[in-house]
């Protein structure tokens, strides 16, 4: 059986089907999922609960074993799989073979990133969903987070005091709904009577690392290299970390280089910034970075992203302020590399 998220609520009040697949990659959604869950297997009588974490070379045949064995008291059982990836041969085996026949004392709550349509087709993913239920987890973009972040401020008793008020808001915290939910319950405490004011959310939301990572990627796009790259050295100074600086800059290196494919391809420039979700307050930046980005450039700034990302995670010989350098100043219209025009 297939769940939506927002079926997931009604769901858990019955009784709790023998097996869950939840499956997503927002942290924040897999959380709440889970939490869900467990407090309402808890409620049915499910008393204990196993953590395992699903690596190279488990023992899947014990783990079976473990799930088909009744409590030392008795007492009905969660036990949780994590999966940083799809499962393996042997895993897959264990869990079809188990949602064949799963045992009425155990809620087994598996856990994974986003499965493709490819593994779920799979043998495994039919028996484990045939047998009790899986949810796949909503993605959050650009295009989504102004209805959940009104969803969210609206459940905190919160309310914006205009268009650029929310906009504000949903521009510091968009791609991290952990930051959001974090700001929102940190809102509810500044807010008078729920209204939040652009200078509240400017105050307050403005006060996180990231405000100051937002201002590194409005100055790149706004082509001031120089500031940039000041900047830059400033964060790496305050501790930033360079997964933080390369998330944003990263999102908006790709925006720009969609936008330059889109123009390419005939597209009128205002549908373009529409369809990528750019506010309005930003559109003139993009506007004026991508008239002088080219499409060698916008090429080169999707590479750049990917080899930040390789240098931060030690998996190339330069060092990730180095590359973060060179994508800042690409999308600032100044690149480093030799031989590439704007």
């Amino acid at each position: 059986m297939k769940l939506s998220w927002d079926q997931l609520p009604r769901h858990v009040k019955d009784p709790l089907a023998a097996v869950y697949v939840v499956h997503g990659d927002e942290i924040l959604l897999q959380q709440e999922a889970t939490d869900l869950l467990r407090r309402a297997a808890r409620a049915q009588g499910y008393t204990e609960r196993e953590v395992h974490h699903a690596e190279r070379g488990m023992d899947w045949s014990a783990l079976l074993a473990s799930v088909n064995t009744l409590s030392l008291f008795g007492d009905r059982k969660i036990v949780e799989v994590r999966f940083s990836g799809k499962p393996d041969s042997s895993a897959a085996s264990m869990l079809e073979k188990y949602a064949g026949n799963p045992s009425p004392d155990t809620l087994l709550l598996l856990i994974l990133p986003k499965l493709d349509g490819t593994a779920q087709k799979a043998k495994w993913f039919a028996a484990c969903d045939s047998a009790g239920a899986s949810l796949q987890l909503p993605v959050i973009d650009a295009h989504t987070l102004p209805n959940w972040l009104s969803g969210r401020l609206q459940q905190a008793g919160l309310r914006t005091e205009d268009t650029e008020a929310f906009a504000l808001l949903r521009e510091r915290v968009e791609g991290n709904l952990l930051a959001a939910q974090q700001e929102i319950e940190k809102l509810r405490l500044l807010a008078d009577n729920g209204l939040l004011t652009t200078d509240i959310i400017r105050s307050a939301v403005g006060d996180c690392a990231r405000y100051n990572v937002y201002e590194l990627a409005d100055c790149a796009l706004n082509g001031d290299a120089e500031r940039a790259a000041r900047m830059l050295a400033g964060l790496r100074a305050e501790g930033e970390t360079e997964s933080g600086v390369l998330w944003a800059l990263g999102k908006d290196a790709r925006t720009l280089a969609a936008l330059r494919e889109g123009l390419d391809a005939g597209q009128p420039l205002n549908a373009l910034l529409q369809q990528n979700g750019i506010w309005q307050k930003r559109q003139s930046l993009f506007q004026k970075a991508v008239q002088r980005t080219s499409p060698r450039l916008a090429r080169l700034l999707v590479s750049e992203i990917l080899a930040t990302d390789q240098a931060i995670k030690g998996q190339s010989q330069e060092r990730g302020w180095d590359v973060l350098l060179r994508l800042t100043m690409a999308i600032a219209g100044r690149p480093l590399l030799p031989g590439i025009k704007v």
